[in-house]
C-alpha cells in the first residue's frame, strides 16, 4: 500500500487506541472551547465572525463565541480560528504542533451537522484518536523540523490531513472515499509561518479545519482527487517533506509504524498551555518565575536565554510592536515574568504591552541557542530553556527548566484547568459560571453537547 492508503485504512479500520482516553479527549475539548471563548470580541474573532455571517447566515453547526448557526465548514472555519487566537490552545511538546484547534472544530461542526452515531462520546474519542495519532505521525514521516525550517506552519499543513483522518473515522467512510478526500485536502495545504503574531496565524488552524470538513463532505458526494496524492511524484511529501531525510525505510512503512505508535502514545505528547503565549516561552517563563522566587529583590540588569536546537524557530527575531506579536517575543514574556510574577491574558492588551518599566527590561535579555545546556546535565529530553539572570548586587541567578507544568509528565490539576477556564470565559465577556457548565457537560462524554450552553444558541 502507498502512504495515502495506510492513512485512509488506519483511519476507516484501524482498531484504536487500547486504553480508554476520554478524560483526555475532554480536557482537551473543555480547554479548546475556553480559549475560543476567551477570544470573543477581539479585532480578529469580530472581523471573522462578520465576514463568515455573509457566506452562511444558517445551517447546522455553531459558532461558538455567538451562538449562531452556520455550514458545518464555516463553523470549523470560524471555530479553529478563535481556538488559536490567544495561542492559549494545547501543544505537543516534541513537535511545534496546536492539535485540538484543527480536530476540535471539525469534529464538533461534523457532529452537529451529522448527528446519531457521530455524535456520541464514545465514537467521538476514537475519532480524536485517530486524528492525535494521524497529526504525529505524519510530522514523524516528513521530518517536521525541515517542513517547519522551510517556512510552514506545521498545524496547518499537517492538520489538515489528520482531520480528515478523524472525520473519516467520525463519519464511517470508506477507505477508497477518505483517500480521495485526503488528496484533495493535501492538495489545499498552506499556512506560513512568517504571519506569525498576526491574525493569520490562527486563521490557518481555522482554515485547515474548514478544508477538511470540505473535503470529507465532497468525497463522501462523489467529488474525485489522487488516490495516492501523498505517495505521488511530487505529491504532499515530497513537497512539503524531504525524502533524504525521513525515517529510513519506505514512507507506507514508517507511517504505519508511526500510527500504531502514536495512537496510544499521544496523550505523552501532549499538553495544555499554561500562559497564553507561544509555546517555545513556557519553558522560559517558568525558568524566570523561579529565579524571581530565589531573588525578589531588584529586576536583573542582564538575562540571557539558552534554548535547544532550533528551539527560537517559532520565535519573533525582532522586537514586537503590540501585544499580539509579543506572544512570540521571549524577551517580553520573560520581562513580564519576572516584573509581575505571572503571564496572564491580561499581559498581551495593548496597554500592558506599553508598560515603560518592561519595554526598558525587554533590553536586557539576550536569546539564543545551544546543542548544550550551558547549566546541569548535557543529556535533556524535548528541549530545554536555561535563563541565566545578573544582579546589581554583583550576584547571579541560573534556572533550567525541560517539562513545562501542564505538559502530560505534569500536568495542570482539574482546579487549575478549571482557573484558565473561568478566565478566559470572562475575559471573553462571559459569566464565570459558563465554565463550570461546559466542564460538567463536557467531563466523560465528549462530544457538540456543550454547544447547548453557548449564550444566543437558541435565537
Amino acid at each position: 500500500m502507498g502512504a495515502t492508503e495506510v492513512l485512509a485504512s488506519y483511519a476507516v479500520t484501524g482498531s484504536g487506541a487500547a486504553a480508554d482516553h476520554s478524560a483526555e479527549v475532554a480536557r482537551a475539548l473543555i480547554d479548546t472551547v475556553a480559549v475560543a471563548l476567551g477570544s470573543t470580541g477581539s479585532d480578529g474573532e469580530k472581523i471573522l465572525r462578520d465576514w463568515a455571517r455573509t457566506q452562511s447566515p444558517s445551517g447546522p453547526a455553531t459558532v461558538w463565541t455567538s451562538g449562531e448557526r452556520t455550514s458545518t465548514s464555516n463553523a470549523a472555519l470560524v471555530n479553529g480560528t478563535v481556538a488559536h487566537l490567544l495561542d492559549f490552545d494545547d501543544i505537543s511538546p516534541s513537535m511545534p504542533l496546536h492539535p485540538s484547534a484543527v480536530l476540535m472544530p471539525a469534529l464538533v461542526a461534523a457532529a452537529e451537522a451529522w448527528g446519531g452515531q457521530a455524535a456520541e462520546p464514545e465514537h467521538f474519542t476514537g475519532a480524536y484518536d485517530v486524528g492525535a495519532a494521524a497529526f504525529r505521525a505524519l510530522a514523524d514521516l516528513l521530518p517536521q523540523h525541515v517542513h517547519y525550517a522551510r517556512g510552514w506552519h506545521s498545524t496547518s499543513t499537517i492538520g489538515r490531513l489528520a482531520a480528515v483522518a478523524a472525520l473519516a473515522r467520525l463519519g464511517g467512510l470508506d477507505v477508497g472515499t477518505t483517500r480521495h478526500a485526503l488528496g484533495l485536502v493535501s492538495s489545499l495545504a498552506a499556512g506560513s509561518r512568517p504571519n506569525f503574531g498576526s491574525m493569520t496565524k490562527p486563521l490557518h488552524a481555522g482554515a485547515a479545519a474548514r478544508d477538511a470538513v470540505m473535503a470529507v463532505e465532497l468525497a463522501r458526494a462523489g467529488f474525485t482527487a489522487n488516490p495516492e496524492e501523498l505517495e505521488a511524484p511530487n505529491g504532499f511529501l515530497e513537497r512539503y517533506g524531504d525524502p533524504l531525510l525521513a525515517p529510513i525505510g519506505s514512507a507506507s512503512q514508517t507511517l504505519d509504524e508511526r500510527l500504531e505508535y502514536w495512537t496510544d502514545a499521544w496523550i505523552q505528547d501532549w499538553g495544555l498551555k499554561r500562559y497564553a503565549s507561544c509555546y517555545g516561552t513556557h519553558r522560559g517563563i517558568d525558568a524566570m518565575l523561579e529565579l524571581r522566587r530565589r531573588h525578589p529583590q531588584d529586576p536583573p540588569t542582564s538575562v540571557k536565554a539558552t534554548l535547544h536546537r532550533r528551539g527560537t524557530r517559532p520565535l519573533r527575531r525582532t522586537a514586537p510592536t503590540s501585544g499580539t506579536e509579543a506572544k512570540f517575543s521571549l524577551e517580553y514574556v520573560l520581562a513580564v515574568a519576572y516584573l509581575r510574577g505571572r503571564v496572564t491574558l491580561d499581559d498581551f492588551t495593548e496597554q500592558a504591552f506599553a508598560d515603560a518599566q518592561v519595554q526598558s527590561m525587554m533590553s536586557r535579555v539576550s536569546v539564543g541557542e545551544s546543542d548544550t545546556p550551558p547549566v546541569g546535565p548535557e543529556e535533556y529530553a524535548t528541549g530545554f530553556t536555561v535563563v541565566e539572570a545578573s544582579f546589581a548586587d554583583g550576584s547571579s541567578e541560573a534556572a533550567r527548566v525541560e517539562i513545562t507544568h501542564g505538559q502530560y509528565a505534569d500536568p495542570l490539576t482539574d482546579a487549575e484547568l478549571r482557573e484558565k477556564s473561568v478566565e478566559c470565559v470572562l475575559a471573553g465577556g462571559y459569566p464565570a459560571h459558563l465554565a463550570d457548565q461546559i466542564i460538567e457537560a463536557v467531563q466523560g462524554a465528549p462530544g457538540p453537547a456543550f454547544t447547548l450552553l453557548i449564550p444566543g444558541r437558541n435565537t
